[in-house]
Order: C-alpha cells, then structure tokens, then sequence
C-alpha cells in the first residue's frame, strides 16, 4: 500500500504520542513550525493531523492550536463501513496474510446465508491483518464457486480486495448488508489474534450482493475492539422524522 507524505508524517507524530514522548495535554508545534521541521506543505501537514485528529490522539482548537488528547489510544477509525479506504488513510504500513485458502462444501448454515443449496462448492479464505507484527484482525471469506474462479492468496492479500475481486470475475457488486456486534472471542478466533477465551471483539458480517439478488461472497470479520472503531455519517437535511419508520441502509463495498 502507498505511503504518502502526510501518511508517513502522521506515523512520525503518532509515534512520539504513544511513546509517551508527547505527554498528554501537550500542545503540538504550530503548522507553521511542523512544515519547516518536515520539509512539506501545509496541505499535508493538515492532512496528518486530521489523521490524528480521527484516531483520537488529538484534538484541535480553533485559534488555540493541537494539543495531545488525555490518556490517548490509537484507535482506526472505519468510516462508513468502507475498511479499505480506511486502511489506506489511517494503516498504510498494515500487512495481510492468508493463512487459509481451501475448497469445500458448503454446509446448512453458509448455504442459508448465501441462498444456494447445501453442498454447493465454495472456496473458504482466512486472512489476518497485521500492524507492526501484531494481529489486529482476522476474517474468514466465503465465495460462492462460480465466482472465485482462479482467485489466488495474492488477489486475497490485496486492500482494496472488492475491487479486484470484481475485476477478476467480471462481476458487478449492487450492495452489501452489514451486521456489526460484540462477541466474546472463542477458538480459533482467540489462537489467531492471541486474545484470551471470552476477550470481547467486534465482529462484522457482510453478504456481498449482486444486481439481481444474488448473493456472491460472505464476509465474517472480527476485529481486536482496541485497535479499531466505526464511524458513521448520515446526512439529515431535507430529512423528516418519523414515529414507527423503519430505515434499512445499503452499502456499497469498500
């Protein structure tokens, strides 16, 4: 993944926070101050502190400048549901394997969640994601057979992988639905990301749709819960509200 100016600056800043070298409260040099010290403008010197600014490592005042926020925890943040995007900005320096990657039958409850008939052929991927040799996540891929055809580890190690996924197999995704919740963590989720029996994570699950309805690829994710947080953004102007609407949101893959 690209590492840009702003991404490698934001790694340095982010680095004397977390090592305590920047105590909490600290005020951060002016913007002024960090282009000379970083040789780089002021356009990417914004755009490193809004990075840090969405991480909750700091906060910005208006007139008064950035200061270390108190007990700061890096946290990435994925916003909208779009973890690709997200990595890009915020873990450039994140590395995926794939630990994983057979051909099966499916059973009862992948079949009802895919919509085919059971024993159907799939392809089953593990992948873990890893930021600075440490596990933070892991998910475990479904495809339906008839479209993974000739995929590789290396098409699964790709972020984005929607993408190439689509490239690849000529398909064209319509939408995803998403199911975000905390679970205790049990085997062989807790052997992959090293957390103890019943360590709370936040898993996400993603059925990838085509147009028409057909369900392509099942996503199950789970992240570590101190390494990640979801944001959301929902436009409210020109919205009424309404008593006993239900809303239901699609969303694009990332």
């Amino acid at each position: 993944m690209p590492i840009t100016a702003y991404n490698q600056m934001a790694q340095t800043l982010r680095e004397r926070i977390l090592s305590a070298a920047w105590k909490p409260g600290r005020q951060l040099p002016t913007e002024r101050a960090l282009c000379d010290r970083f040789a780089v403008s002021r356009i990417t010197v914004r755009r490193a502190l809004q990075i840090l600014e969405e991480e909750a490592l700091v906060r910005r005042r208006q007139g008064r400048g950035t200061f270390v926020n108190a007990r700061p925890a890096r946290k990435i943040p994925i916003v909208n549901g779009n973890f690709s995007a997200s990595v890009l900005r915020h873990a450039p320096d994140l590395k995926r394997s794939v630990p994983t990657m057979q051909w099966q039958a499916a059973s009862a409850e992948l079949a009802g969640m895919l919509g085919i008939p059971v024993g159907s052929r799939i392809l089953f991927v593990r992948r873990l994601d890893i930021l600075r040799r440490r596990p933070i996540a892991m998910d475990e891929v479904v495809l339906v057979g008839r479209y993974a055809t000739g995929m590789s580890k290396r098409d699964f190690q790709a972020v984005p992988f929607e993408e190439r996924w689509q490239a690849r197999q000529r398909l064209a995704l319509d939408y995803e639905t998403q199911v975000i919740e905390a679970v205790p963590a049990a085997k062989p989720v807790t052997t992959w990301l090293q957390v103890p029996p019943g360590y709370t994570l936040l898993k996400e699950t993603n059925v990838a749709t085509l147009c028409g309805g057909l369900a392509a690829g099942l996503f199950t994710s789970f992240y570590r819960h101190e390494y990640y947080q979801f944001h959301s953004i929902t436009r409210m102007r020109g919205q009424s509200l309404g008593i006993g609407k239900t809303n239901s949101k699609r969303r694009k893959t990332p």
